[in-house]
């Protein structure tokens, strides 16, 4: 791990992975998650130049100046700045996608193209507001343990769950490590995001869609109206797979994601 200084004291820790590149693979991880989230996949993106990035509050990376995609945002395009990238293939999971879909609005010129890694444009809807709420109630309440050990379990499609009680487990055990105020902030910024259906319609640039056709969390009919925005796309949906397609199918989501890459660049 590195860290760079974006602002006053506010830090961001990156991983380089692979060749040095201009053009690199720059993948941001999901809520309550860190840079580690992306391992499995990561010899099958080999030999592309990759940057993996610890948004503010989580992994390494200091607190956020608020909780905000903007801010999260704004915190990225510093770090790759300073990186010297000047254009990128960005991919984000979940929460991460929300970000990369603030930074296509806010940086376009400095995309070759975004992966939606199991996210979508839509704002949340009022139950999902009240759900979160909820835990923020709980995260002040110092029970941030408990509050990512019932996170984690309902990501996975229920077969894999199952099955690889070991994966869950260690994500568990990496989420507890977070800090609350950086779990509170990503909540605050899922809350306050816009729609991003016109940033999608005007796309920039190409966008890829990863989907599992098992996410709980994102309704598999909402996710392909989504993927039908864009005026360059490429869609993938992955059978037997819920919200965490880097562990659930590492070979398979790698392989997609190269072969986005390689038709952008």
């Amino acid at each position: 791990m590195k860290k760079i200084q974006i602002s006053g004291q506010q830090e961001i820790a990156y991983y380089l992975d692979g060749p040095a590149g201009a053009l690199p693979l720059v993948l941001i991880h999901g809520f309550c998650e860190d840079a580690s989230v992306w391992d499995p996949i990561l010899p099958f993106l080999e030999p592309l130049p990759l940057i993996r990035l610890d948004l503010p509050g989580f992994g390494g990376s200091g607190l956020p100046v608020s909780g905000s995609v903007e801010a999260y945002a704004e915190a990225i395009h510093a770090a790759l700045q300073l990186l010297e990238v000047k254009k990128c293939v960005l991919v984000g999971h979940s929460l991460g996608g929300y970000v990369a879909q603030e930074y296509m609005q806010r940086y376009p010129e400095h995309l070759g193209g975004v992966v939606l890694f199991h996210s979508h444009p839509y704002p949340d809807s009022a139950e999902r507001i009240e759900i979160r709420r909820r835990g923020i109630e709980m995260l002040r309440h110092g029970k941030r343990d408990l509050y990512v050990t019932q996170l984690f379990p309902g990501l996975f499609a229920p077969a894999f769950a199952a099955a690889h009680p070991e994966v869950v487990g260690a994500l568990i055990e990496n989420g507890k490590k977070q800090h609350p105020e950086g779990i509170i902030a990503a909540i605050e910024a899922m809350i306050g995001r816009p729609a991003y259906l016109k940033t999608l319609e005007q796309a920039p640039c190409p966008v890829q869609f990863l989907l599992g056709a098992e996410d709980a969390l994102i309704p598999l009919d909402n996710a392909l109206k989504a993927a039908a925005l864009p005026p360059v796309c490429d869609l993938h949906v992955l059978p037997g797979v819920g919200h965490m397609g880097m562990w659930e199918a590492p070979e398979k989501c790698g392989q997609f994601v190269r072969g986005f890459y390689d038709m952008v660049f």
